[in-house]
């Protein structure tokens, strides 16, 4: 390894991350440990090598964003003019400045479209396609599942259908059988043969004589174990309790047989049937009793709670899984067997439709690039591996190295493509990212695939390949550190969250910020109980806690802290005037795990007057102001739908109240609500003229709505809508 020179600003791990070579190498990077730092420094120390300069478009560079993408090109960039201007008459500098924008740093699926455009005649796909954005995509689903359902319903003798639906819907609709379809197409699209996978899932409901031959057995003992063993702990804890001054100390006898019995329950190894015997003998006795001031109140209680917690994790695995016999839950399996295969075979039939439906419009999607990026650069062998094609060994011979940003975030297929670029032998893979911050399962990322290397490449290199941790955060304060490591190794484990969170994985300070004692890290706990002592403000006079949904608690919470700190003047660190300042909105930040809830928090900061943004490029049917115009014209089409009219006389085109809404059903208990309100409009009380009134002009402007629905065609009705309503308008000023 080449030696680190004395006036290095980078870390030991991070110069053995830049200059490390000759086999394939893991990067364990650290939330703020200046990974992208580090990938572009070894990006730049290999075209700029003068033992043995590697040109740029040599590499190939994926990351996990278009951003990053342009970030890194635009620091190398920067990195190659300034080798530049140090050494001018350099022909290889000046080459790779050129070869930069046709450099293959991008996005694995931008990688796949060029290797789909260049080769596009091995898989006879037309040229000329393009790529259909999330909305096309969702309404051609849609579309695809809709045509399906009719076709199917309509079939006769349909029985094996027909028993699918009604095991999967609800009387109101089949949506949520085709919601189960798309699910399983997509996790099935994460898989490099997804017809392989669906065909494997179907097997798993095989007509096993014993359920322990099952393949997803170990996976449910296991968490029974799981659930056992936390029982076990909750027992002694609470035994130990028994023996302080003052425990509870008749309650031992108790929680002794407890253990006993829960530690013969962990003891069974591999036997359903000596379990499910075991657990139909366990059961807990009757406390003893605990009177007089001898005993502590406070121990008594949190006793107490502890074996009730432990009873009822007990009782109920008793309920959920040894409630029935052996045979039952084999034959259940058996019952399910061809219910499973119908359902895999209708995602089939959806597959197979959707890619006729897409290659007749001339459109792909982002899983479409992958597999057929895939289908170029493999090719099946007689056990159905994917071996390295012509196309493959092309890049194999063109990359001298591959390297992959926020490789926890990969998938099957995608580490596959990988692999077929990557050469054999000698490893030229390096791959950076952490599994701590793996948040894209819900988008089919698998991190096992980066837990597998993690476990098996050693810090020395000597076996598959080399690992490396960078944990020193050179981003936060110690508070936001200490905080964090504090939270995480009580949370984080090989069980929970898959990694422990040991030495090498706890965040190390690497930053310098000037001492504050205002400082510090805080959790907020909201308590959805309304405390006794809290006094009748205004604002509990406006909402109840337990009446509103988690996310509006919690942006209320995080809308006072904000507002809190802006009237108190607290003081930040600004690197740029190199002290502190008063905070500002713009200097706060909120993260979320996925953005579903955005809108939602948008609107409740709104409300509180913080001024807020949020970068929502997807979601385009659940905004608000679409949902309304989704939901008229559902009522328009059908008026005797109950959420869809709901939502439309809530919403700004009638302005009703949740009491209103109420005082309309008191009219008619019972069916329809639509029914209701017309019953309403003939027998509406004086008291009630004025409401009645605003109903009236919205039940006739509905039929007049109804009418052009039926002459025209839909998006002269939808500008009608807005023109009648004003509801553009009104959307556009806010």
């Amino acid at each position: 390894m080449i030696p680190k020179p004395s006036d290095s600003q980078w870390t030991d791990d991070q110069w053995k991350a830049i200059v490390s070579g000759g086999q394939d190498i893991l990067v364990a990077a650290a939330a703020g440990s200046g990974k992208t730092a580090v990938l572009v420094e070894r990006i730049i120390r290999k075209i700029i090598s003068k033992e043995n300069p590697v040109d740029v478009d040599r590499l190939l560079v994926a990351t996990f964003t278009n951003a990053s993408a342009a970030e890194m090109r635009n620091r190398i960039g920067e990195a190659l003019e300034k080798a530049l201007k140090e050494n001018p008459s350099s022909l290889h500098l000046r080459r790779q400045l050129s070869l930069l924008n046709r450099a293959a740093i991008s996005t694995l699926h931008s990688f796949c479209l060029n290797v789909v455009r260049k080769y596009y005649y091995l898989i006879d796909l037309d040229p000329g396609f393009r790529i259909a954005d999330e909305t096309e995509g969702q309404l051609l689903i849609d579309e695809v599942l809709d045509d399906i359902f009719e076709e199917q319903y309509s079939l006769a003798d349909n029985d094996a259908f027909f028993d699918l639906v009604d095991r999967y819907t609800t009387d109101r609709s089949d949506t949520d059988l085709q919601t189960l379809i798309r699910a399983l197409y997509q996790f099935s699209r994460s898989h490099p043969n997804p017809s392989m996978w669906l065909d494997e899932l179907a097997k798993m409901y095989s007509e096993e004589e014993r359920l322990e031959n099952l393949p997803f057995f170990p996976y449910l003992t296991a968490d029974i174990s799981m659930q056992l063993t936390s029982s076990l702990e909750k027992l002694q804890r609470a035994l130990a309790l028994t023996e302080k001054p003052g425990g509870p100390a008749p309650r031992a006898e108790n929680l002794t047989d407890d253990i006993r019995q829960v530690q013969e329950l962990i003891e069974v190894k591999d036997s359903w049937q000596e379990l499910a015997g075991k657990m139909a003998l366990t059961s807990f006795s009757r406390a003893k009793a605990c009177r007089g001031s001898d005993y502590s109140k406070e121990l008594l209680e949190q006793t107490t709670a502890l074996r009730n917690s432990a009873k009822k994790q007990i009782e109920q695995l008793q309920e959920e899984l040894f409630g029935r016999s052996y045979e039952s839950h084999l034959q259940d399996l058996r019952e399910l067997k061809p219910v499973i295969e119908t359902l895999t075979g209708l995602v089939k039939l959806f597959g197979a439709r959707f890619d006729e439906i897409k290659k007749q419009k001339g459109i792909v999607d982002f899983s479409d690039l992958e597999h057929y990026c895939l289908q170029i650069l493999g090719t099946p062998d007689e056990l159905g591996h994917l071996q390295a094609s012509e196309a493959a060994l092309d890049y194999q011979n063109q990359f001298k190295e591959v390297l992959v940003d926020e490789y926890q975030d990969t998938n099957l297929v995608q580490e596959t493509i990988l692999k077929l670029v990557t050469k054999k032998g000698p490893g030229n893979l390096f791959m950076v990212g952490d599994v701590k911050q793996s948040i894209y399962r819900f988008r089919l990322a698998e991190p096992f695939l980066f837990l597998s290397k993690y476990k098996t490449f050693s810090k020395e290199g000597q076996h598959s390949g080399l690992r490396i941790d960078l944990s020193k955060n050179f981003r936060s304060r110690s508070e936001v550190i200490d905080g964090t490591n504090f939270l995480f190794k009580q949370l984080m484990g090989e069980k929970v969250g898959e990694v422990a969170y040991d030495l090498d994985a706890e965040l190390k300070l690497g930053a310098s910020y000037p001492d504050s004692e205002k400082m510090r890290a805080e959790l907020l706990l909201i308590n959805r109980g309304k405390d006794e002592e809290e006094d009748d403000s205004e604002d509990d006079a406006q909402f109840h806690p337990e009446e509103l949904q988690t996310v509006q608690l919690e942006a209320r919470v995080m809308a006072k802290k904000i507002r809190g700190m802006i009237q108190d003047k607290f003081q930040i660190y600004d690197r740029k005037i190199g002290g502190t300042r008063n905070i500002t909105f713009r200097d706060v930040v909120i993260l979320l795990r996925s953005m579903p809830w955005a809108p939602q928090i948008i609107e409740e900061f709104k409300q509180e007057g913080i001024p807020v943004y949020a970068n929502l490029s997807g979601g385009y049917f659940e905004a608000t102001e679409v949902a309304i115009m989704m939901s008229l014209l559902k009522v328009i089409d059908n008026p005797y739908q109950d959420v869809p009219l709901a939502s439309v006389l809530r919403s700004p085109v009638v302005g009703l109240n949740t009491n209103e809404l109420a005082i309309i059903r008191t009219y008619s208990k019972k069916g329809a609500y639509f029914e209701a309100l017309k019953i309403f409009l003939a027998e509406a009380s004086m008291e009630d003229a004025g409401l009645s009134r605003r109903l009236q002009s919205f039940y006739n402007q509905l039929q007049t709505w109804r009418e052009l629905a039926r002459m025209g065609s839909v998006s002269e009705l939808i500008w009608q809508l807005y023109r009648d309503t004003k509801f553009f308008n009104y959307v556009g000023g806010m």
